[in-house]
Formats: C-alpha cells, sequence, structure tokens
C-alpha cells in the first residue's frame, strides 16, 4: 500500500492543490479573488449598459434582435477575461521544483 496523504486517498474536491507553497497560495488566493472582482465588475457595466440599449430601441422586433450579439458578445468578453487572469496568474506564480 502506497503511502499517500489524506487528501489523495479521499479524492476531496479541491481547486488548489494541497501542496502549495505560501507564495503559490497567495498568487492563486489573489487570482481567484481577481476573477470574482473583475468578473462581477464586467458583469455590472455590462448589465447597465445592455439595459440602456435595449431601452433605446423602440422597436420590440429590433430589442430581441439586438440580444444575441449583446449575449454573445459579453460571453467571448467575460471569457477573455478569464483567460487573461489564468495568463497573468501563471505569469507570476513561483515556478514549482
Amino acid at each position: 500500500m502506497e503511502n499517500r496523504s489524506i487528501s489523495d486517498r479521499f479524492g476531496i474536491p479541491h481547486s488548489f492543490p494541497p501542496d502549495l507553497s505560501v507564495a503559490e497560495a497567495v498568487v492563486a488566493a489573489f487570482g481567484a479573488l481577481a476573477r470574482i472582482f473583475f468578473g462581477s465588475l464586467l458583469f455590472a457595466f455590462w448589465g447597465v449598459y445592455s439595459i440602456r440599449s435595449f431601452d433605446a430601441i423602440q422597436s420590440h422586433f429590433w430589442r430581441i434582435v439586438i440580444l444575441i450579439p449583446l449575449f454573445l458578445l459579453f460571453a467571448f468578453s467575460f471569457g477573455a477575461l478569464m483567460l487573461v487572469i489564468s495568463a497573468v496568474v501563471r505569469r507570476i506564480s513561483p515556478r514549482r521544483a
């Protein structure tokens, strides 16, 4: 029988590996906070300006038509934001031995 840690034996789901150094844990925590903060900020601004654009259009047909590009652009920009944050976290993360 192998000598494994309790987290390895029970397969506890976690997003951070249990053997992180302090510096790696700090970078990972700040990366998670950056995702939460900037994702929420993007969602708030996008929502406000989408509602303002939606209200400015008088035609019900064009209101429905404009929702598809607004949703797709938001999904693209949100995904790009998450990728950029992940790249920055990988770039500044201390290298593991």
